[in-house]
């Protein structure tokens, strides 16, 4: 759950930091930081409850970040791997040999630091082993412009879900690879072919779908995100796009039969269908009905919900970074001011991300009687007030701050 960089290369940081440090990209740590509160939210809330007639319905934290907040988060760390490799401009070839040291170095550490936070107590999907291999996977894309790199992008995102389609089945038959388990742990990496068959297919993070994300974000973050009309044009274009892979879907899907189909692939009733279909969850063996490809559910890795939520964190990006840059315009640093707690806690995910991961382990005594939007409220202002002390001493999450000076160490020894 880090970024690797958010700086601009063209501006000075307004009222925080050091002289001389670059200014950071406000709408990209603001975008950071609502992915980080959408992932707490499906950490501590439920994602289907039962109404009073007893049957299931989707919460308010599955309808809105299920599947989108951890999508928004890989495409802001291609993001902030292009914005580190250079943004919109050009970067010669040693300083980039020495970014591709760099990243290598950062990708082990949170790799490591994942396999940590997986051997907690907090039944939840902990993402950064697969973010390490992610940004790994990225290294010699690094210096690709955004043309080329938007090509990349949308083939991947185009073929990679069905080639997931098709290769789920025979590695579940040849590989036998079952769930490791929501996150990977230490032990798994003593069976290889079943470790990397988890992470590449059949896991919560399919990369051979989810490298699309990072392709995304590299292809965004080599445009000029300070210009207003590049923001807007991001935007607008991820709106439609989150728009029309739903639209499609939810056309598809009201096919005489379609539902009826993948209702008897899942060994559901209809409306636990409908409950499946927002959630992502409990979709048992929905892929067996070619209908399956219609779907947009989250973490299904079928091809409208790869576009969805890519459209998703676009479209936010988009509009995070145009509210940040006219917040600038209207008011000054106190515009700037407003949104500290934001682009704080965005600024600082990989800290926040772990210490509520930490958090939840170790006050699950305690917080197990609360109400769960009230304890996502707590988490969430926590969150806020730490991302607001960040920016007010102009300093990196303690993490952060520790991953950087080792890579940057490390990267330039080579």
């Amino acid at each position: 759950m880090t970024q690797f960089s958010s700086r601009s290369t063209r501006h000075r940081a307004p009222g925080t930091g050091t002289a001389g440090t670059r200014a950071r990209i406000a709408g990209v740590d603001a975008a950071r930081g609502l992915a980080l509160l959408g992932m707490v939210a499906v950490h501590i809330m439920p994602l289907r409850v039962l109404d009073a007639g007893g049957s299931p319905e989707a919460t308010w934290a599955a309808t809105l970040f299920s599947g989108r907040a951890s999508a928004l988060f890989v495409v802001l760390a291609g993001v902030g791997l292009a914005l580190l490799s250079g943004g919109s401009g050009n970067i010669g070839a040693p300083k980039l040999a020495g970014v591709r040291r760099s990243v290598a170095v950062r990708a082990l550490l949170v790799f490591v630091l994942g396999l940590g936070l997986g051997m907690l107590d907090t039944n939840v999907a902990v993402i950064l082993v697969h973010y390490a291999v992610l940004f790994l996977c990225a290294i010699p894309f690094l210096g690709m412009r955004a043309r080329t790199l938007g090509f990349w992008a949308a083939g991947w995102l185009a073929i990679s879900p069905f080639a997931l389609y098709l290769a789920r089945p025979w590695a579940m038959e040849w590989l036998d690879p079952h769930r490791l388990g929501a996150s990977p742990l230490p032990e798994d990496m003593f069976s290889p072919a079943v470790f990397l068959a988890d992470l590449l297919l059949t896991g919560y993070y399919p990369l051979l779908v989810w490298f699309g994300f990072i392709l995304a974000g590299l292809c965004v973050g080599r445009l000029a995100l300070e210009r207003p009309p590049v923001a807007l044009s991001i935007g607008v274009f991820g709106a439609g796009l989150a728009v029309g892979a739903k639209a499609l879907s939810a056309w598809l899907l009201a096919q005489p039969g379609a539902l009826a189909a993948l209702a008897q692939a899942a060994n559901q009733e209809s409306r636990e269908l409908s409950v499946a279909l927002v959630t992502g969850q409990r979709l048992g063996n929905a892929a067996d009905s070619g209908w399956f490809l219609a779907i947009s559910a989250p973490h299904s890795g079928a091809p409208l919900d790869v576009l969805h939520v890519v459209g998703c964190a676009l479209a936010v990006l988009g509009a995070a970074q145009l509210v940040c840059m006219a917040l600038s315009a209207l008011f000054g640093q106190v515009g700037e001011i407003l949104i500290w707690p934001l682009t704080g806690a965005g600024a600082a995910t990989l800290t926040l991300y772990a210490t509520h991961l930490v958090a939840l382990d170790l006050f699950s005594d305690i917080s197990a009687p609360l109400p769960r939007t009230g304890l996502f409220i707590i988490y969430a202002v926590g969150c806020l007030l730490a991302g607001l002390v960040f920016k007010f001493l102009g300093r990196r999450g303690p993490l952060e701050a520790l991953v950087h000076t080792v890579s940057r160490t490390l990267g330039r020894s080579g």
